[in-house]
């Protein structure tokens, strides 16, 4: 039997056990950034749409969960949270679906809702109206060009992915074009500041005490920085994971804190968004899981500097399978133990970066077939010239956060033809041909996870 002496040091053993500050990762997570445990009442699928780049990750519970929930900030963008806000002393819940895309990235908990539907009127349950909670990141605005958003058919591709035991890492769903640490980065200085805008993404962590099973799974779109347990900041670079970066209390000193987001319109949807799914199988009343979302959604400020600014709209659900009684692990310590997980969670949301390419001394031959206009969605064009043997460009619109308008950038040859723009976030670009001797039809930017896309004229 444990005792609290136990139970207590069962859960410190939980801290940083899925992350170490040296970022290497222990024996659960495998080589494909996965996360393996074991809950079988809770299948787990992803879906992405690479044209956005953007993604829905949806928790399926076939035999339903009881649910709770702790709702911050404004402009949240959520479906049917009203729902835990009540005390329902039963498993009304069968699904929680976090999608990117902002407000329309909701209509993916429906498509979601759609198919738990189909499923069972072909199993002869037509009368099930399934409860789905839904809830979304702003993955558009500066970081992307296109408007691409998860919809009802992703959604439903999702679940039909979904599987028990496994959740995938970092730049994956929901947590596809994840970003994190804007609150640093100052507001209108050009895009040079921006490199210094990190990615996040979705991460996960689990334990067992006894019979009960605890998972902390969460997608990071936070305003503030993710810390680790020494207080170091994880990720202080959008193209680079050197590690070389500041403590937090460093990184507060050496900024102009107050300054950056006076002209932020506060009247407007939160761009930010830490999105937080609790599950346990351990029984409690309402009121419980209703502390244990409170109480592990306020841990998460440790992780998270700062946290539940408001600029941020967070959203926690918590859930519960009700199966097992586990008299030795009260409340407090479930939450507790739940909320080292949590830290756990965010840590490991921070992505694998791409290896960057290697910039070659060898001068090209020809640069012809690289010369054109490219343009993005929303009518942002990038002229690409030969000026003098070197490739240059000039970006004409709304850059975002890769280029400042009619800036003249210098494209440094790499390995591999790519190229990279001579500019602080170091930001790599591919031509899109089929033979060198053919001009390019398009060119990606940061070919990987967080690609984007331009069509030659």
């Amino acid at each position: 039997m444990l005792n609290r002496r136990s139970i207590i040091l069962s859960i410190t053993l939980l801290c940083g056990f899925f992350y170490s500050s040296k970022g290497q990762t222990n024996k659960w997570l495998s080589k494909d950034s996965t996360i393996k445990f074991e809950f079988p009442d809770m299948s787990i699928g992803v879906a992405e749409k690479e044209e956005g780049p953007t993604g829905t990750t949806v928790f399926y519970f076939p035999k339903g969960v009881m649910a709770a929930g702790d709702i911050r900030g404004g402009a949240t963008g959520t479906l049917n949270s009203s729902v835990v806000a009540n005390a329902y002393e039963r498993k009304m819940i069968h699904a929680v679906v976090f999608s990117g895309g902002s407000w329309f990235g909701l209509s993916a908990a429906t498509g979601v809702a759609n198919e738990i539907k189909n499923i069972n009127a072909k199993e002869g349950n037509a009368d099930l109206v399934p409860g789905v909670l839904g809830a979304i990141i702003f993955d558009i605005g500066r970081r992307r060009f296109s408007r691409i958003t998860p919809d009802d058919e992703l959604g439903r591709a999702a679940l039909k992915s979904a599987k028990p035991n496994w959740f995938p890492l970092g730049a994956k769903g929901a947590g596809r074009f994840a970003m994190q640490s804007g609150y640093f980065i100052p507001e209108d200085k050009g895009a040079d500041f921006y490199a210094s805008w990190p990615h996040s993404g979705q991460g996960g962590a689990f334990a067992t005490i006894g019979q009960t099973k605890i998972a902390v799974f969460t997608v990071v779109n936070a305003l503030g920085a993710i810390v680790d347990r020494n207080g170091k900041v994880v990720r202080c670079h959008r193209n680079s994971a050197d590690g070389n970066c500041p403590t937090i209390g460093e990184l507060i000193r050496n900024s102009k804190i107050g300054t950056q987001l006076n002209s932020k319109d506060t009247s407007g949807p939160t761009e930010n968004t830490t999105l937080t799914l609790v599950v346990t199988n351990q029984k409690m009343p309402f009121w419980a899981l209703q502390r244990l979302a409170t109480q592990v959604h306020t841990s998460m400020g440790r992780g998270i500097q700062p946290f539940s600014t408001q600029f941020d709209g967070d959203v926690l659900y918590a859930v519960t399978t009700n199966e097992i009684d586990n008299p030795n692990l009260s409340p407090i310590d479930l939450s507790f133990a739940a909320s080292e997980l949590a830290w756990d969670a965010i840590l490991n949301s921070v992505p694998q970066m791409p290896t960057p390419p290697k910039v070659t001394e060898v001068k090209l031959k020809s640069l012809k077939q690289y010369v054109g206009i490219y343009n993005f969605y929303g009518g942002g064009q990038l002229a690409v010239s030969d000026g003098n043997s070197v490739l240059t460009a000039k970006f004409k619109g709304n850059g975002r956060i890769y280029f400042d308008e009619n800036r003249e950038y210098q494209l440094k040859p790499c390995e591999n033809g790519l190229f990279i723009i001579d500019a602080p976030a170091q930001d790599v670009i591919k031509f899109n041909q089929l033979k060198e001797v053919i001009p390019a039809s398009s060119i990606t930017i940061n070919p990987g996870p967080w690609h984007i896309e331009a069509i030659r004229n």
